[in-house]
């Protein structure tokens, strides 16, 4: 009794086991991993070209600011010349200075000799000449004299002028300089700081983009995973075939999956993607294999909604989408024509119909980087086309 309570404790084990294989890891699980690793992979692609973008604008920046460093040295070197012109200016001030202070003690201690010798003037010299030829060549004498004092100081004192005026123009032109250096300086401090928050911007982006791809890594590596288990899974569900192929003939025959003949929407390139089989108007009926095979239950909310594949055998599969219902368990093989489920309006659908593939594949990890074929042209005629 014991034993057999036991081994039946073992068989709803076993059967648990299985059940969680198959659950673990659908398509609906690998179809939602594809799809974050397609929305991040496009994210990376964003960064990637918003990267780009922030890299020329660095670049357009360093050029900017090497151009202008290069103008704020020449403007340097305009000031230096210009500095060194005006010490040059002031030494010349500072002699010329000196000369006038010169000439003017010796202009004093002249008059001073003069005044202390009893003061000589234009009488003393007239009522001292012995002639009036004599007179004249001494009043020409003082008054040349005194005309030469006059002209030498006058002829310094103008070279110091003119040395002022240099001096204060020198002085003029440094001041416009340095305000339109200074102008330089403040542009090309700013143009540096806003380099510095691309280069950051630019640092944080690549950083951004390191962490995408190991987010696209990590999905990369689930999808193996979930690709893994799913082939596990059905290995297990139809027997250790994997393929389905195990005791299966195909001869390449289909039928219609379902009593309505209406296709509503054809294998074509529509909203931006390609529509991978036919669209028949079947609401809420039921589904027949289009083959013998077994069949594999799926979910996927976002895309087929409830669904099943089928696999036939020398390597072609069947998909059966936007069912309500299914109307077989999983794993099981069905022959031909037998109902396997019910169509519906789940999952990205517009309204009740049944959408159909047919596509070379061996297995359902396989499945959907397969060449998607049109069923038109393996299921009978008789139908009509209503888009």
């Amino acid at each position: 009794m014991k034993k057999k309570i036991l081994a039946a404790f073992l068989v709803v084990g076993l059967l648990l086991s299985y059940a969680y294989s198959v659950q673990a890891a659908t398509q609906a699980d690998l179809d939602a991993t594809r799809q974050k690793k397609n929305e991040a992979e496009q994210k990376k692609s964003e960064i990637v070209a918003e990267k780009a973008t922030v890299q020329d604008e660095v670049k357009t920046l360093s050029g900017e600011i090497s151009s202008l460093q290069e103008e704020i040295n020449q403007l340097q070197e305009q000031l230096d010349d210009l500095t060194a012109d005006i010490e040059k200016k002031e030494k010349e001030i500072a002699l010329k200075e000196t000369e006038i202070e010169n000439k003017n003690k010796l202009l004093q201690k002249r008059l001073i000799s003069m005044y202390k010798n009893g003061g000589t003037s234009y009488i003393d010299v007239l009522l001292g000449s012995s002639s009036y030829l004599d007179m004249i060549s001494s009043f020409d004498a003082v008054k040349e004299i005194t005309n030469a004092d006059t002209k030498l100081m006058e002829s310094i004192s103008d070279e110091k002028t003119n040395l002022e005026t240099t001096k204060t123009d020198l002085e003029d032109k440094k001041a416009e300089v340095d305000s339109i250096k200074t102008e330089k300086d403040e542009k090309n401090e700013q143009l540096k700081a806003k380099k510095a928050g691309k280069d950051a911007k630019y640092a944080e982006l690549s950083d951004a983009e390191q962490r995408t791809q190991e987010e696209i890594d990590s999905y990369n590596k689930a999808i193996s995973s979930i690709e893994a288990q799913i082939a596990a899974a059905y290995r297990q569900a139809t027997g250790g075939g994997g393929s389905g192929a195990s005791g299966i003939s195909f001869d390449g025959s289909f039928i219609w999956p379902c009593d309505c003949k209406i296709v509503t929407s054809r294998v074509k390139w529509r909203w931006g993607r390609w529509h991978k089989g036919v669209d028949i108007g079947a609401s809420y009926a039921p589904v027949y294999a289009a083959a013998s095979g077994y069949v594999y239950n799926l979910s996927n909310p976002g895309g087929y909604g409830t669904y099943c594949m089928m696999i036939h055998g020398n390597g072609y599969m069947t998909l059966y989408g936007h069912l309500s219902a299914y109307g077989v368990s999983n794993g099981s093989y069905v022959s031909q024509g037998q109902v396997i489920a019910t169509s519906g309006n789940s999952g990205s659908s517009t309204g009740p119909h049944l959408h159909f593939e047919i596509r070379q594949a061996s297995n359902t990890s396989s499945y959907f980087s397969a060449d998607f074929l049109n069923p038109l042209d393996y299921l009978p005629g008789g139908y009509t086309i209503y888009e």
